[in-house]
C-alpha cells in the first residue's frame, strides 16, 4: 500500500500532500503568538520549540526530493529549470510581498500604522527605492511578508543546488557538512541536497515499516521530554534534524490510516495557508487579549488559534480556486 502511494506518477502523490499538511500545521504552531519556556509551559515549549523546529527544514528537504528528477534529467537545461522556478517560486514571492507593501503604504496614508505598529515589522519600510526593494526582495532584512524568507532562500538554494549537482564533482556527505557551516542558507541547502540524495531510496518500503516509524517517533518524544527536565541535551543542528525526521516519519505513519488519506486532500492548499496564516493568528490573539478572554497563553489557546485559522485559510484557497481560478498561479505558484 505504501509503495503505491509513493510511486512516481503525473498526479499528486497523497503521501507527499499529507506531509505538506502535517508540516504546515507545525509551522503554524511555530508562528503561534503564544510562547513558553520549559519550566512554565513545557508542553508549549515541546511543540513549538522542539518538534516544530523541523517543519520548515522539511519543506526544503521535500523540495530537494521533488527537484531531483529534473536536476538529473540531462534534457532539462539550467535555463528551463530557472524558468520553472520563476513561475512556481518567484512570481508568488513577488505577488504577496507587493500586495502587502501596497497595504502597508495604504495603512500609512490613512494613519492606521500608529494603531498597528505592535504587529511586527510590517511598517518598517519607507517610500524610498532602497527601502522598498529591501522589503520586496528580502535583501538585508526579512521580506515584508516575513515568513517568505523561506521562499527567498529556496529560490537561491534550488538554483545553486542545480549547479552543484549537475556540474560539480560529487562531495561525499555534503548535506551533512552544510548543517555545521555557520553561513546564511547553508543548512537550508543541506536539507535540499539531503532530499535530493535520498530520492532514489525513498520508494524502498523496507526503510518505512510501520513499527520502525512509530518506534522512532516514540523515542524522539521521550528525548524531547528528557531535554525539558534537563536529563539530556541535544545540540543544534542535531535537534533540528531529529525533529525534521520526526515530522517526516509521523506523516508516513499517518498515511497508512484513513485519517491521513483524508488530510492529504488538503495538500494543494498548503502554500496559501503558509502565505496568510501568520497575520490571521496574530489578529485572533489581539482580539483575545483585547476582550480579556480567559486561558490566553495556555496550551489550550496555543492549539486553538492554529486550529481555527487552518480551516479559514483552506476555505480561502477553495474560494479562490472555485471563483478566481486565474489567480491561483500568482498566489500559489500553480500548486
Amino acid at each position: 500500500m505504501f509503495r503505491q502511494n509513493i510511486k512516481v506518477s503525473s498526479t499528486r502523490l497523497p503521501v507527499l500532500d499529507l506531509l505538506r499538511v502535517i508540516a504546515m500545521f507545525f509551522v503554524m504552531l511555530m508562528h503561534s503568538p503564544v510562547t513558553g519556556d520549559p519550566k512554565d509551559k513545557p508542553a508549549v515549549f515541546f511543540l513549538k520549540s522542539f518538534i516544530a523546529s523541523g517543519a520548515v527544514p522539511l519543506f526544503f528537504l521535500l523540495s530537494g526530493y521533488l527537484g531531483a528528477r529534473k536536476i538529473n534529467d540531462r534534457g532539462v537545461s539550467i535555463g528551463c529549470y530557472a524558468k520553472e522556478k520563476l513561475h512556481t517560486l518567484v512570481i508568488p514571492f513577488l505577488f504577496w510581498n507587493a500586495l502587502v507593501l501596497s497595504l502597508v503604504f495604504l495603512a500609512k496614508a490613512i494613519g492606521l500604522d500608529s494603531v498597528s505598529r505592535s504587529s511586527g515589522a510590517y511598517f518598517d519600510v519607507e517610500p524610498t527605492v532602497s527601502s522598498i526593494a529591501s522589503a520586496l526582495l528580502g535583501i538585508g532584512r526579512p521580506p515584508i511578508v516575513y515568513q517568505f524568507w523561506f521562499l527567498r532562500d529556496l529560490i537561491v538554494v534550488t538554483l545553486v543546488s542545480f549547479v552543484i549537482c549537475r556540474y560539480i564533482p560529487r562531495i561525499p556527505l555534503l548535506p551533512w557538512l552544510l548543517f555545521f557551516i555557520p553561513i546564511p542558507m547553508a543548512s537550508s541547502m543541506g536539507y535540499f541536497l539531503l532530499g535530493y540524495t535520498i530520492q532514489p531510496y525513498f520508494s524502498t518500503s523496507q526503510y518505512f515499516v510501520g513499527q520502525s516509524l512509530g518506534s522512532y517517533c516514540i523515542a524522539w518524544i521521550l528525548l524531547g521530554c528528557g531535554t525539558i527536565v534537563m536529563w539530556t541535551s541535544i545540540p543544534f543542528p542535531l535537534q533540528q534534524i531529529g525533529s525534521t525526521t520526526f515530522i517526516l516519519f509521523l506523516s508516513l505513519l499517518l498515511s497508512r490510516f484513513a485519517l491521513g488519506q483524508r488530510l492529504a486532500v488538503l495538500g494543494s492548499s498548503t502554500f496559501l495557508v503558509y502565505a496568510i496564516h501568520e497575520p490571521m493568528q496574530t489578529f485572533i490573539a489581539k482580539i483575545w487579549l483585547a476582550h480579556g478572554w480567559p486561558l490566553y497563553g495556555s496550551l489550550f489557546s496555543f492549539l486553538l488559534i492554529p486550529i481555527v485559522v487552518l480551516p479559514l485559510c483552506i476555505l480561502a484557497y477553495y474560494f479562490i480556486r472555485r471563483l478566481l481560478p486565474w489567480l491561483l498561479p500568482y498566489v500559489t505558484g500553480g500548486r
